[in-house]
């Protein structure tokens, strides 16, 4: 957000979509690309040494089914430990709490201190936008992938269904 408030951007949609743009991209990059350049290339080090340059890709691609294990773990650690604390709403609990002990002096302070902030659109909308990548990409590799995204987005449904329901997602 930082970043797009030094770019000159004002509205608050502005700067979600441009923040969420940049952590998609860095979510494409270091998590994507990175982990399957990166593991493929320290596994098949000794095969990219003694081969010529136009079989590397057909060496990445097969190394591109064995990097589904990764994202299996990924997914369930990731996804699914994170939304379960989008539910859970920690943060703004401690939040609370802090500004609770230490600001809170009148009722409406403690209104205020209450308030649980929006859904965090520029962190959670690329994290969604990777793992249908991840579906996109290994439903024809290795579709074995597919159940552990599926229970992700049925988690994520219902939980974000929940917190546009009964949060204001305005306030920020």
């Amino acid at each position: 957000m930082f970043m797009s408030k030094v770019e000159g951007l004002t509205s608050v949609s502005s700067l979600e979509r441009r923040s969420a743009s940049k952590y998609y991209i860095f979510l494409f990059f270091n998590v994507f690309l990175a982990s399957i350049i990166a593991g493929s290339a320290l596994e098949q080090l000794q095969t990219y040494l003694h081969q010529s340059a136009n079989q590397i890709p057909r060496t990445i691609g097969v190394a591109i089914p064995m990097k589904a294990t990764f994202f299996i773990t990924y997914v369930m650690v990731d996804g699914w430990a994170g939304v379960a604390g989008e539910i859970l709403r920690l943060k703004p609990l401690v939040i609370f709490h802090l500004k609770n002990f230490f600001l809170v002096k009148t009722e409406k302070d403690r209104d205020e201190a209450m308030d649980p902030g929006s859904i965090g659109f520029d962190s959670n909308e690329p994290q969604i936008q990777l793992y249908f990548l991840l579906g996109l990409v290994y439903a024809v590799v290795t579709p074995f992938l597919l159940p552990f995204i599926l229970v992700f987005y049925v988690l994520a449904y219902v939980v974000y269904r929940h917190q546009v329901r009964f949060f204001d997602v305005c306030h920020s």
